[in-house]
C-alpha cells in the first residue's frame, strides 16, 4: 500500500515534468533532472512517517538526512510533513521556503525564489492553502491564512497576504487580483493515475 502510494506520487510528478511517466523516464529524471530529486526525497521521507515499525522509522531518518543536504545544495527548503497533492512541478532549484503547516493541491508550479511562509500576527494569522494547479511565479511571496483557489496564477515577484479567488491573476506588491485567465497557460499538463 506505501509502496504504491509512493509509486502513485512519483510518477504523477514525473508526469508533470515530462509527459510520460515510466521507470525508464523516472531513473533518466532522477540521474539528470535537478528538481525531480527533491521531489523522489520528499515523496519517500513522507511515506515513511507516522508508520510502526523500524523499517520506516530508519527510512524516516535516512530521508530527513538526505532532504537536509538537498535543501543545502539545491536551496531548497520544502519539510516533508507539508501536505502537497501529487504533480508537485519545482521549475527550478533555488530559494524555494514552504512552511511545513502549509497545503499545496494537485499539479501545482513552484518557481524559484518563492516563499509560502506563516505570519504570527496581523489580520491573517497562519499559512496559506493553495488549491489544485495554480502556478505561482518567481520571487512571489504568499504569507497569511489565505487561500488561493483553483486554477489560479501568481504573478512574479507578488505578495500575496489576501485570498485570491479560483481561475483569477494575482500581481503587483501589494498584490492586486485581476479575473480571468489564471493559470491555464501555465499549467501545461496535469498528472495522470499510475496505470503501469
Amino acid at each position: 500500500m506505501v509502496v504504491t502510494t509512493v509509486k502513485t506520487m512519483l510518477f504523477a510528478d514525473l508526469h508533470r515534468i515530462t509527459g510520460r511517466a515510466s521507470w525508464g523516464q523516472f531513473l533518466k529524471q532522477f540521474v539528470v533532472g535537478d528538481t525531480y530529486r527533491y521531489n523522489v526525497a520528499l515523496r519517500i521521507t513522507a511515506a515513511g512517517s507516522g508508520r510502526p515499525g523500524i523499517a520506516n522509522r530508519v527510512g524516516l531518518f535516512l530521508g530527513r538526512i538526505w532532504l537536509r543536504r538537498l535543501r543545502r545544495t539545491m536551496g531548497i527548503n520544502i519539510p516533508w510533513a507539508t501536505t502537497i497533492g501529487p504533480g508537485l512541478l519545482i521549475g527550478h532549484a533555488g530559494g524555494i521556503v514552504v512552511n511545513a503547516a502549509a497545503t499545496l493541491g494537485r499539479d501545482c508550479n513552484l518557481s524559484h525564489n518563492v516563499t509560502i511562509g506563516v505570519t504570527r500576527g496581523g489580520r491573517n494569522p497562519g499559512v496559506p492553502t493553495i488549491g489544485h494547479r495554480v502556478y505561482i511565479g518567481p520571487g512571489a511571496v504568499l504569507v497569511g491564512a489565505i487561500t488561493v483557489g483553483d486554477d489560479a496564477a501568481i504573478g512574479a515577484n507578488a505578495v500575496v497576504t489576501k485570498d485570491v479567488p479560483a481561475g483569477a491573476t494575482a500581481r503587483g506588491n501589494p498584490a492586486e487580483v485581476f479575473p480571468g485567465r489564471g493559470s491555464g497557460s501555465y499549467v501545461n499538463r496535469r498528472s495522470e493515475p499510475v496505470t503501469r
